[in-house]
């Protein structure tokens, strides 16, 4: 009727809905704060542990605080942020202290970098 077309995405005037396994919900965050990573001076696209603990620590986080928003970021455990690492690391200080929520005890999906969602999975947690 009306020229109506069996094509779903076609049919919605807002237009097909994201891709679940690649939609990042920090991806804005990510292209605002690549200059204040780059300004870090990262070696081979790494913040070293030592410069990540000092950005995190002028954020005025208790130390348990820091301690979880720390295991949480360092998604690939290997002790050193890269800018996705990073950009999660301060999305989180920022949720505790502009927002006054609290720390997760799992990082949602959408904020999981889609790069790294295959660690957690593997490790078997993170988003389920």
């Amino acid at each position: 009727k009306f020229g109506k077309t069996d094509n779903a995405m076609a049919s919605n005037p807002f237009g097909a809905a994201e891709d679940a396994d690649e939609y990042w919900a920090l991806e804005e965050s990510a292209e605002r704060l690549k200059e204040s990573f780059e300004a870090l001076g990262p070696q081979g696209g790494f913040l070293s542990p030592q410069t990540a603990k000092q950005v995190l620590v002028k954020t005025g986080l208790q130390k348990e605080q820091l301690r979880q928003i720390w295991a949480l970021s360092d998604i690939d455990r290997d002790g050193y942020f890269d800018h996705h690492e990073y950009v999660v690391a301060m999305f989180l200080c920022d949720a505790v202290m502009q927002k006054g929520r609290p720390i997760p005890a799992e990082l949602p999906m959408s904020v999981i970098p889609p790069s790294k969602r295959s660690l957690l999975k593997e490790r078997g947690g993170g988003f389920f």
